[in-house]
């Protein structure tokens, strides 16, 4: 074995190891926040493809970790509760006209917000995609984000990706 290769797997090694303890920590606080999976689940999906697009293992790695983590950071403006009220919102705003907003509310939680379906988005034959703009409040914040949702002729809408534009106190 030359040299090179043995750092490389040295690399690998470290990258996986790593990542395992990551996974014990994350185990630890899912179980205490399950609530707020769905953000962490949705940021390491985006990692993942990231990772892909650069290609090479440790970057797929690296940024599923950093998709996890900062769905991890994101995930608490949206509880458990309010997300069957906001994914409703997005199915509607998905075929509404552009520039319509669709409000939703949850009555348990005081957390309100509205979705407006912005643009047609291509990103791959077969798939119908769109862009969204959510503004929600919940407490004393107001968080907007643009959302891409997309769909095939067989599935519903999904969220393919999310950039949070701005967090403020709510007035």
């Amino acid at each position: 074995m030359t040299f090179i290769a043995s750092i490389k797997r040295f690399t690998i090694l470290t990258i996986l190891l790593g990542l395992i303890g990551a996974c014990a920590d994350t185990a630890d606080y899912v179980n205490e926040n399950p609530h707020q999976v769905g953000g962490a689940l949705f940021g390491g999906a985006v990692g993942v493809t990231a990772g892909t697009a650069i290609g090479g293992a440790a970057a797929e790695g690296g940024l599923a970790g950093a998709g996890i983590i900062a769905g991890l950071a994101l995930a608490p403006y949206l509880s458990r509760r309010d997300v069957v009220f906001f994914d409703k919102a997005i199915d509607k705003a998905a075929v509404a006209p552009p520039g319509e907003p669709v409000a939703w509310n949850n009555p348990n939680t005081g957390t309100t917000g509205k979705i407006t379906r912005l643009n047609d988005v291509d990103i791959e034959a077969g798939l119908t995609c769109r862009g969204l703009r959510s503004e929600m409040t919940a407490g004393s914040e107001t968080t907007v984000e643009d959302l891409i949702v997309c769909r095939d002729e067989s599935t519903p809408w999904y969220i393919e990706s999310g950039y949070l534009v701005e967090r403020r106190p709510a007035n």
